[in-house]
């Protein structure tokens, strides 16, 4: 379904979307990227509070994913540099 995108960047969400997702002026939306696609995960009235800053800790503890990469194969070259060497 398209939904056209306003000049502040914002989108409605069609009613029968919101209906499958059990969502009102009281829900609210998740919005879950994975690759190159979004998902949305609709919060109904009341939920959502309970959502309310408990994604501080991950926050609080990020870490980029190149950098994780960067490490990986880090830990990789030098575990092959030992390996190289006890031959």
């Amino acid at each position: 379904m398209y939904v056209k995108i306003s000049k502040k960047g914002q989108v409605t969400i069609p009613k029968a979307i919101r209906e499958k997702l059990c969502i009102d002026s009281e829900g609210g939306v998740l919005f879950l990227v994975e690759d190159d696609e979004v998902k949305l995960k609709g919060i109904p009235g009341g939920e959502i509070d309970k959502l309310a800053g408990s994604l501080n800790k991950y926050a609080k503890n990020y870490v980029p994913l190149e950098k994780v990469r960067a490490r990986i194969k880090g830990k990789i070259a030098d575990a092959a540099a030992r390996e190289g060497l006890s031959d």
